[in-house]
């Protein structure tokens, strides 16, 4: 048994003898009888029935064998999925727990900060951890973000803002095309999707 890929072109070549054997003409001998490559005089009706019969059994193993092998892989991807599924799960509680180690860091962090300031100490030279306090570069801190931009709007300033990139409202425009407008370089396309149980 091949690979599926070289099964499929076996199913092409099958079906293209199958055109083959009913478009099949006979030659004929003097007597204007039908006769095979061997020069034997045969019936075309029973010739072509024979050779029908065998091309569906041929098509029967092959499609035995496709389905046999198209089984072990969709089981084969059902354990893929399964195992991504895991994996998916883990990452969720392993990044839920890096967020609450996270969380807590900068609680402790701050929670010795303040306390460092508090006593006006600046830094601290252990033999397991070395603290110290530093002054880090200042940040813009905006009130209220909502009337800064408005402001900017109204003073002709909006160089000092950021417009993200316009996005189509795809299901709205989709709507649309159904019930009969037309867009240029816009349609509505099926695709297939593989369904494994």
């Amino acid at each position: 048994m091949g690979r599926l890929f070289d099964m499929s072109n076996e199913f092409s070549l099958l079906f293209d003898r199958f055109d083959e054997i009913n478009e099949l003409i006979y030659d004929v001998n003097e007597d204007g009888e039908p006769i095979d490559a061997e020069g034997n005089v045969i019936d075309p009706v029973k010739d072509r029935e024979e050779r029908l019969e065998a091309w569906f059994e041929e098509l029967s193993g092959i499609e035995d064998d496709f389905k046999f092998k198209a089984e072990n892989i969709a089981q084969y991807i059902k354990h893929l999925k399964a195992e991504s599924d895991e994996i998916d799960k883990e990452i969720k509680e392993l990044r839920s727990r890096k967020d609450q180690r996270d969380k807590k860091i900068e609680s402790m962090k701050k929670y010795l900060l303040d306390n460092m300031n508090f006593i006006n100490l600046k830094k601290i030279d252990g033999v397991r951890a070395k603290l110290s306090i530093r002054k880090n570069a200042p940040s813009l801190k905006i009130e209220n973000e909502l009337e800064f931009i408005t402001m900017l709007q109204n003073t002709g300033r909006d160089d000092l803002l950021k417009y993200s990139m316009p996005e189509v409202r795809k299901t709205e425009v989709k709507n649309l095309i159904k019930n009969g407008e037309v867009f240029d370089g816009a349609s509505i396309e099926s695709s297939e999707s593989l369904i494994i149980k």
